[in-house]
Order: C-alpha cells, then sequence, then structure tokens
C-alpha cells in the first residue's frame, strides 16, 4: 500500500503546483490526478483474488493488464467523458498525467530479474530495464512524498492567505 500512496501524494503534490502556475487549472482538478494515479494499481486486487483469470467470450482476462499504459490511458479517457464538456479540456490531462506519473514511478521500484512488467503496452510488449531504486513496500518514498505534500500544502495555506483580499 505505500506504493499506491507514494502514486496518489506525489500527484497531489503536481497536481497543486500545476494550479499554481497554468491557466484553467483549478483546486477541483487536484483530485483527478490522484484519481489518474492510483488506476493502474488497482490491478493489486489481482493479487487479493489470488491471481483469478476470467475467460469472457473465449479471451483470457487478467486484472494485471490494468497496469498496462493502454488499459490505465482508456480508463482515463472513460473518466474524461463522465465530466462535464466545459471540464473535459483539463479533465482528461489531469487523468491522463496522473496515470503517466504512475507509470513514470514504477520505473523507480526494485524488480525481479530488473526488469519492468510491459507497461508501455499496446505501443510494444517490451520490458524495458528497472532503476530499481525502492521495492514497492518500503516506507521511504511514502514518507518522502508525504512531506512533499504538506509542504505543498502549508505553502499553498499561506499563500491563499497572504493573497486574499
Amino acid at each position: 500500500m505505500t506504493d499506491l500512496l507514494t502514486h496518489v501524494l506525489a500527484a497531489y503534490v503536481l497536481a497543486t503546483l500545476a494550479v499554481w502556475r497554468l491557466d484553467g487549472v483549478r483546486p477541483r482538478h487536484v483530485p483527478l490526478a490522484m484519481v489518474g494515479a492510483g488506476v493502474p494499481d488497482v490491478a493489486k486486487v489481482y493479487f487479493v483474488l489470488g491471481g483469478i483469470r476470467h475467460t469472457v467470450a473465449g479471451v483470457e482476462i487478467s486484472l494485471l493488464a490494468l497496469q498496462t499504459l493502454g488499459v490505465a490511458v482508456a480508463f482515463a479517457l472513460v473518466g474524461g467523458v463522465l465530466v462535464t464538456p466545459e471540464e473535459r479540456r483539463v479533465a482528461l490531462p489531469a487523468l491522463l498525467g496522473g496515470v503517466g506519473l504512475h507509470v513514470v514511478l514504477d520505473y523507480f521500484v526494485v524488480r525481479t530479474g530488473g526488469y519492468v512488467p510491459p507497461y508501455l503496452y499496446p505501443v510494444t510488449w517490451a520490458e524495458l530495464p528497472a532503476v530499481n531504486v525502492y521495492l514497492s513496500s518500503d516506507v521511504w518514498p511514502s514518507v518522502l512524498a508525504g512531506t512533499a505534500a504538506v509542504a505543498v500544502w502549508g505553502y499553498g495555506r499561506w499563500r491563499s492567505s497572504v493573497h486574499s483580499p
């Protein structure tokens, strides 16, 4: 779970910075980036269910497919369609940014064999080398992301009190 927490907190930090720097991005878009960052980890349900695979119309389906960029982008696109048309211009990039951040951070996780799963499917099935910086169960990345999130939150509170009329 620390891996999921790290992804969500990192998305909070980057999305909040985007709110401060980019026109049109509002605080209401920050949770969308956080949800996007959590979508690929829905695949962890696979481990809770004991590796159950399903067959639908003769096609074997695995929850591990949720950790591919193609499926995560598809979920983000569906999420982008579910918001009002006025919000899509910002909501879709927020969701996709969260998904992209998740995939990038996953390249830093220590992997058996030194390669990440084929996250870039459907672009390629290649298993690219992992950077192997931390284990997904390590606590320190979550502490680091949490510290950054608290600092950004605190600065935002201070900033709004200084700039309020």
